[in-house]
């Protein structure tokens, strides 16, 4: 068998880039979703709430949606990702996706409402009419007493936004419609109507089973999707054989099993100790595999 070349010209990339949002040099791309698995007590809240203050550190991560019933327990190990009261919903509510995509929705209509004013600003500065009341009001700030430029949260950028998803397993959320279909199109979420790079949401999610019986465990329309994998320990080998028969579809299947392996073996007393799987790695990453994220798996 062999193939011959076609006549026509080379395809190229036509639309906005998969993963618009600059992340430092080491860490994942956003625009993704993330799935953790692990047993209670092995570190994933730990690890998310880490990742997501790194990225919030480096500007990269401004408003961060929860998912979770369990979250004033774990508060003082989220405090710093500065979470508003009103961003921390329950799995159990109907409308919690809903609610999530209308404030992902209204942060792209703020934005464009303050494009439009500052366009009126300039307007305003450049010709100044004492006699334009609408303008004079609109822009004059009776604290200050003063004309004052427009202002925005973000200082007229896209805001980053992620949603951390906690102890949901076993909840009417992870089997819905809603959340399967948010986690499909996470990329998607937030558009502008004139087909600029989208607000869009990282998801991240932490479970403790990949599979469960009846309408419990991870989906696989939302399995197929994924873009990273933490895995911890786990006793469970058909688990980890179906988990990784599915990532497969990107790396060979012996390839993260000997990763998995590795780590598993390095420390086994170590419950904390986890394989992070990169599917869609930076080109510059030395590899797709990571152990605790924090060190490059190097031996391919």
């Amino acid at each position: 068998m062999k193939t011959r070349p076609v006549d026509i010209k080379p395809f190229k990339e036509l639309g906005n880039p998969a993963f618009a949002i600059d992340t430092p040099r080491d860490h994942i791309s956003l625009g993704s979703l993330v799935l953790c698995v692990a047993k209670k007590q092995s570190g994933k809240t730990f690890f998310l709430s880490n990742l997501l203050y790194q990225l919030k550190q480096a500007g990269c991560m401004d408003r961060v949606f929860c998912l979770s019933d369990t979250f004033d327990s774990n508060k003082k190990m989220l405090e710093n990702l500065e979470i508003r009261p009103e961003d921390i919903l329950s799995p159990n509510d109907p409308d919690a996706v809903d609610k999530i995509v209308a404030e992902i929705d209204k942060e792209r209509d703020d934005l464009l409402e303050y494009r439009e004013k500052v366009k009126r600003w300039k307007s305003f500065n450049k010709k100044l009419d004492i006699n334009n009341l609408d303008d004079l009001l609109e822009f004059y700030d009776p604290v200050t007493r003063q004309f004052e430029a427009p202002k925005h949260r973000y200082n007229g950028r896209k805001p980053v936004v992620g949603l951390l998803c906690d102890d949901i397993q076993s909840t009417p959320l992870i089997g819905s419609k809603k959340f399967k279909n948010l986690c499909i199109k996470c990329r998607h979420v937030g558009s502008f109507e004139n087909g600029e790079p989208l607000i869009g949401v990282s998801i991240f999610i932490a479970v403790q089973n990949y599979v469960a019986s009846g309408n419990e465990g991870i989906p696989k329309s939302i399995r197929g999707n994924i873009n990273c994998c933490a895995i911890w320990k786990s006793g469970n080998m058909k688990e980890i054989d179906l988990l990784t028969t599915e990532l497969s579809g990107v790396l060979p299947k012996e390839e993260i099993l000997e990763a998995y392996n590795y780590v598993m073996n390095k420390d086994p007393n170590n419950r904390h100790n986890f394989l992070f799987v990169d599917l869609t790695p930076k080109k510059h990453h030395p590899s797709p595999y990571r152990m605790n994220y924090t060190e490059w798996i190097l031996h391919w």
